[in-house]
C-alpha cells in the first residue's frame, strides 16, 4: 500500500465532521485554519467552488450576500452531514473529473483535498479549468513545521504510543510551483502557520485521535488516551498543528 492509499483508506472511513470538529476549534495567530483559508478569497469573487468540501466548513464559512458557494465532495456521508448542518449548494461528484464548464468560478478552494487525492495533477488541473482567467485557488495542506522543543515533545509522545507520527490527514509536504505551473496557475503563496488544538478533557481527547490521520487500532487508541487523560489531570494539553496555505492565480 502506498502511502497515498493509506490516507484514502483513513480519509474515507473517519466520522463525518470529525475533520471539521479538530480544525474548527484549532487557534493561532489567524484564529482558526478555516479562517486563514478564508480570507485567501477576495471580497469580489461571486462564485466559489470548495472541492473536497466534507461537512461543508468552508461552504458556510464563504457564504455572503450575493455570493454562491458550491460545495463538492465524493463521500455520500459527508454531505448528508453538511445536508443536516444546513450547508449548501452540494453536488456529490470525484474533485478530479468536476462537472463543471470551462471558466465557471472566480475563486476554487480546498481545505486538504489536494493533500489527500490520489492523482494531484488531474486535481489540480481540474481546479484550474473550471478557474476564471484571474480567478484564485487556495488550499490547505498539514505541514511538518514550524515546530519548537515543547511541540517535538508532545508530538514524540503521542506518536510512540500511536506507532505514527500524529497529524492531520494528507501528504505533509510537496513542491507546489511546478505542479501549479503546469496546469497554468502562478504561485502567490506558499506560507505556513502553526495552529493548536486544546485538550480540556477525555472527550477533547477522543475527538481528536478521530480527526488525526493515524491507524484504527483500538489498542493504540486506548493506550494513547490514557496517556492524554495522565496528562490532563495536570491541566490542558495543547496539540501542534502545522498547516499551510498554498494561493495561486490563473
Amino acid at each position: 500500500m502506498t502511502e497515498v492509499d493509506g490516507v484514502l483508506k483513513w480519509f474515507g472511513s473517519r466520522r463525518p465532521g470529525a475533520m471539521e470538529e479538530v480544525l474548527s476549534r484549532s487557534y493561532g495567530g489567524e484564529r482558526t485554519p478555516y479562517e486563514w483559508l478564508a480570507r485567501a478569497v477576495s471580497s469580489s469573487a461571486t462564485t466559489v467552488l470548495d472541492l473536497a468540501c466534507g461537512a461543508g466548513a468552508m461552504v458556510e464559512r464563504l457564504q455572503k450576500p450575493g455570493r454562491t458557494v458550491i460545495g463538492l465532495d465524493r463521500s455520500e456521508s459527508e454531505l448528508r452531514e453538511a445536508q443536516r448542518r444546513g450547508r449548501g449548494p452540494l453536488v456529490q461528484a470525484h474533485a478530479s473529473y468536476l462537472p463543471f464548464a470551462d471558466n465557471s468560478f472566480d475563486a476554487v478552494v480546498s481545505s486538504l483535498g489536494i493533500s489527500v487525492v490520489a492523482d494531484r495533477p488531474r486535481f489540480l488541473a481540474e481546479a484550474a479549468r473550471v478557474l476564471r482567467p484571474g480567478g484564485v485557488f487556495a488550499a490547505l495542506t498539514p505541514s511538518l513545521r514550524p515546530a519548537n522543543i515543547e511541540d517535538l515533545r508532545i508530538v514524540s509522545r503521542l506518536g510512540g504510543h500511536l506507532r505514527t507520527t500524529p497529524h492531520l490527514p494528507g501528504v505533509t509536504e510537496f513542491k507546489a510551483k511546478h505542479a501549479l505551473a503546469e496546469v497554468g496557475l502562478t504561485k502567490a503563496e506558499d506560507k505556513r502557520a502553526k495552529y493548536y488544538y486544546e485538550l480540556a478533557s477525555e472527550e477533547d481527547a477522543e475527538h481528536f485521535l478521530e480527526g488525526l490521520r493515524a491507524p484504527v487500532d483500538a489498542g493504540r487508541t486506548a493506550a494513547t488516551l490514557d496517556f492524554l487523560g495522565q496528562r490532563l489531570q495536570i491541566g490542558p494539553v495543547k496539540i501542534p498543528l502545522p498547516m499551510r496555505r498554498i494561493i495561486a492565480i490563473k
